[in-house]
């Protein structure tokens, strides 16, 4: 063939175009793209990577500056991206769901581990996850990638999935998928309930060494009345050791986020403006004190907040039983 009709051959751009810089392997992508790059680098913390093995059988046919050079089936635009995931420098981002999958395909399809953990740990940063959690469930349950997975999962949480309605996404999971997650949801809504005691109230072990910040709490050793309004509080929970009172207003507050939880299990739900702000206006209808009227929103958002860390806490229990059960079919290695 003349020379002239081959097509011509560029180098990468910077970080990758120097043969100088103690490069030791030439990667060509599919539009003729050549990349210097670190072997090491392919192969740290990945003891199966694909370059590893290649270079280690001599399988490559062509030098470059008396560097070995490597053809890859791959553009240089996702190849650039799949090595700044190999290579100590920022993560670049991933803009659209699509991107996401063929990276991650790729850094499989190479053994790349080092570059997929911090790939998964990007996607798990990204907002992305939250915008396509059910296709990234999806496509992460069929490839076998557990963290992705199971991570996806819990943003499905803040979906409807126990009602008939047509989600973005739906049509990319199978059935037993949407049956497993919809199982996984009453779990964590189950587990996200408190266990209550008849006699001593809602067990609240969670706030103990911090009930001197609530102020609207009066333990068992104090009055039991209200500090403000001087009325009897009829609301009682336990910490383990100690029980404290206050007004009904509370217990109507954690009855409903358990009600939304057991629906739509997710901690923010503790924190929704709607449920704090009906708690506000009925607190105040209880005690109508000046001085409880001023911190009354600020109280209950700092224990709302202590709810919502507790719901979190209570659902995380549950992700790691799911995730052995939705990837068990996945158990081979990554990388065969």
């Amino acid at each position: 063939m003349d020379d002239a009709a081959l097509p011509s051959i560029t180098r990468a751009d910077a970080l990758f175009n120097d043969a100088s810089d103690f490069a030791d392997l030439v990667i060509r992508t599919a539009d003729n793209v050549d990349f210097f790059v670190h072997k090491v680098l392919l192969s740290l913390k990945s003891p199966s990577s694909f370059f590893r093995h290649v270079l280690e059988s001599s399988h490559h046919t062509e030098e470059k500056d008396g560097l070995p050079v490597l053809e890859v089936k791959e553009d240089s635009r996702m190849f650039r991206t799949v090595l700044l995931l190999c290579y100590p420098y920022d993560v670049p981002e991933i803009k659209t769901i699509e991107e996401c999958f063929a990276v991650g395909v790729v850094l499989d399809k190479y053994c790349l581990d080092n570059g997929f953990e911090r790939f998964i740990q990007a996607m798990l940063a990204s907002p992305l996850m939250k915008q396509n959690a059910l296709r990234i469930f999806g496509f992460a349950a069929a490839h076998g990638w557990k963290d992705l997975g199971e991570a996806a999962a819990r943003n499905t949480l803040h979906m409807a999935l126990d009602q008939e309605v047509e989600f973005d996404g739906l049509d990319s999971i199978t059935a037993m998928q949407y049956l497993r997650l919809r199982d996984y949801r009453k779990r964590c809504g189950k587990a996200a309930q408190f266990e209550s005691d008849p006699t001593l109230g809602e067990k609240m072990t969670w706030i103990a060494g911090k009930t001197s910040e609530l102020l609207f709490l009066r333990s068992d050793l104090e009055e039991q009345t209200c500090r403000w309004c001087g009325k009897s509080l009829s609301c009682w929970m336990t910490t383990g050791d100690r029980i404290f009172r206050t007004h009904l207003w509370l217990a109507d507050y954690v009855n409903t986020v358990k009600a939304e939880v057991l629906r739509q299990p997710e901690s923010e739900t503790a924190l929704d403006e709607n449920i704090i702000a009906q708690a506000v206006v009925k607190s105040i209808s209880q005690c109508g004190h000046e001085e409880w009227t001023k911190i009354a929103a600020s109280q209950i958002h700092q224990y709302a907040t202590l709810l919502a860390d507790e719901i979190e806490r209570l659902i995380a229990q549950v992700s790691d039983e799911a995730a052995a059960a939705w990837f068990r079919l996945n158990d081979l290695p990554r990388c065969r």
